[in-house]
């Protein structure tokens, strides 16, 4: 009942200032405004729809992880907190013969004793692994002084590395890091 009569006032009110503003001039003006804001409200829609795709380069990661290594080998790949905040969840996640480890709070000296076959984190290099590829995701807006304005800058965000006591992993054809 309080929503009927709300919308009811909502409806008079608008009808009211409408039939006031519109006006022969007035409607040129409201239309070249309108005409104005609509590319610079769908150029904003572009480039934060553009921020929000590059935003997740840990699933992109483990998606290029798993189409890059096709063995049947049974493998073990360490996810960190920072990963897994950036697209990696269970529907990622492959069946046989891959496994998976979420443990946080590992520190980096102590991956070169574990036997992880890859590691899928935030850092650069890792004793003991080779970093075979990065994933770039977004950092910032840049403007610029030509059409159009606005670029993505995009950075390595994701660094995927191989155990270097696996040879399989090192003969695989891999990008290599930034």
């Amino acid at each position: 009942m309080f929503n009927v009569s709300a919308s009811l006032a909502a409806s008079r009110l608008c009808a009211t200032i409408l039939s006031n503003i519109i006006t022969e001039r007035k409607l040129g003006g409201i239309c070249f405004i309108f005409s104005c804001l609509v590319p610079f409200l769908s150029g904003y829609s572009t480039v934060t729809f553009m921020a929000s795709y590059n935003n997740y380069p840990g699933g992109y990661a483990l998606k290029a992880l798993h189409e890059a290594d096709s063995s049947v080998k049974e493998k073990m790949v360490h996810i960190d907190a920072f990963t897994a905040m950036s697209g990696v969840s269970r529907f990622c996640e492959n069946e046989y013969p891959w496994r998976y480890s979420k443990e946080e709070e590992i520190p980096i000296e102590e991956f070169e004793k574990r036997n992880f076959t890859y590691v899928l984190n935030e850092h650069r290099s890792i004793g003991g692994y080779q970093c075979l590829f990065a994933v770039d995701g977004f950092s910032r807006v840049k403007l610029k002084p030509q059409i159009p304005p606005l670029s993505l800058v995009k950075e390595p965000k994701v660094f995927a590395h191989g155990n270097m006591r696996n040879p399989d992993i090192l003969s695989l054809n891999w990008p290599g890091c930034p």
